[in-house]
């Protein structure tokens, strides 16, 4: 596709095939010599500047003022006043025909004799003739239609039109390309401010837990929040992290649960596969892995989290899996978490990752399938 800065060999192109239409009708006529006389002549420069003028204001004025802006009635209105000027003056036959013939010496037809008053003669018969042959009126000539003034009319109205509404169109299209490009990030930016303070608020009540109790645990804990926060903050800003970077923070975590975890809680957290060169959207899975603990760990009933994570090619499976031992009353929290996961997801994997989530009433099951980036 031709750049802007290069549309002027278009336009140059275009009028080289505009203007051969007019020069190869004149070329046909016999008797006529006329390349180097068409360019000489300033009457031809005159004919290529009424067209560009017709195709300019088209493009420039009357199709954005007018057509674009639903003025219709009046884009209509001046199309066919022009073309009524164009049938009147004959901008073809006058400029480019007659001129030629002329110069080529063929004159212009002179126009058949007309009857003359003589002193003393009034008008009558021609001599020999009867007493009733009367002076016939000679027919007015019907005006001769330049079909090809109109025609080129025509042609540099369609054109500059077609230009113009399609320009319009590639810029609405690119407009609204950066448009959904603009409002997809601003919509993952808010999803991360959504998913970042609700994870942290949870982790400090943790810690909170154990600072209360004095546990040996509290400065180890607080360590690993540090590094959590510091990947958080600094790592997980980006689209895409590190495989290995999201699955230390994701131990981390779990590392941090198991503090709080007693006997009657089994946990299952394995990682298999190779994690070099593997990315994948920061804090996609900490989602799913934080409901297993809020709503699978009980003081009363047996319960069991399991979570693995599987590098299988450039796919990465995750399972998590937990028994439901209580259901809270911030359950839609969790649904609008999960939401917010989808849609991240939805933006950044569109159409690479296979998400299934299950609820039998006794295990909630995420399975996770992701295109490794």
């Amino acid at each position: 596709m031709f750049k802007t800065k290069h549309l002027w060999i278009i336009h140059l192109l275009g009028w080289v095939l505009f203007m051969s239409l007019p020069l190869t009708i004149v070329s046909h006529q016999p008797g006529m010599d006329l390349p180097l006389l068409v360019i000489r002549s300033w009457w031809f420069w005159l004919f290529f500047l009424i067209y560009a003028s017709v195709f300019y204001g088209n493009l420039l004025v009357l199709t954005p003022q007018l057509f674009l802006k639903q003025r219709y009635v009046a884009y209509t209105t001046v199309f066919v006043g022009l073309l009524l000027v164009m049938f009147i003056a004959q901008p073809f036959e006058k400029l480019i025909f007659r001129k030629f013939q002329q110069q080529q010496g063929g004159g212009v037809r002179p126009e058949p004799p007309r009857d003359e008053f003589r002193i003393g003669h009034p008008p009558g018969p021609p001599p020999g003739g009867g007493p009733d042959r009367m002076p016939q009126r000679q027919p007015t000539p019907a005006r001769a239609v330049d079909f090809v003034s109109l025609t080129l009319f025509i042609v540099a109205w369609v054109v500059a039109m077609a230009i113009r509404i399609s320009r319009e169109w590639r810029q609405s299209e690119r407009r609204a390309i950066l448009s959904e490009a603009e409002k997809a990030h601003a919509e993952l930016s808010f999803f991360k401010a959504q998913i970042n303070p609700h994870f942290l608020f949870n982790t400090l009540n943790n810690i909170y837990a154990l600072a209360i109790s004095s546990s040996a645990h509290t400065a180890p804990s607080i360590l690993k929040l540090s590094q959590m926060m510091r990947y958080i903050t600094e790592e997980a800003a980006e689209n895409y992290v590190p495989l290995a970077d999201e699955l230390t923070c994701l131990e981390n975590y779990v590392e941090l649960q198991k503090l709080r975890l007693n006997a009657k809680t089994s946990l299952n957290f394995e990682i298999r596969g190779n994690l070099d060169d593997v990315k994948i959207a920061p804090l996609v899975l900490m989602t799913f892995v934080e409901n297993a603990f809020k709503y699978g760990v009980s003081n009363h009933r047996e319960s069991i989290i399991q979570i693995a994570v599987e590098v299988a090619g450039q796919n990465i499976l995750f399972f998590c899996q937990n028994r439901i031992v209580e259901r809270r009353y911030d359950m839609e929290r969790t649904g609008v978490g999960i939401f917010n996961t989808q849609k991240r997801l939805d933006l950044l994997y569109a159409g690479l990752y296979d998400l299934d989530i299950r609820d039998d009433g006794d295990f909630f099951t995420v399975n996770l399938k992701l295109a490794g980036q």
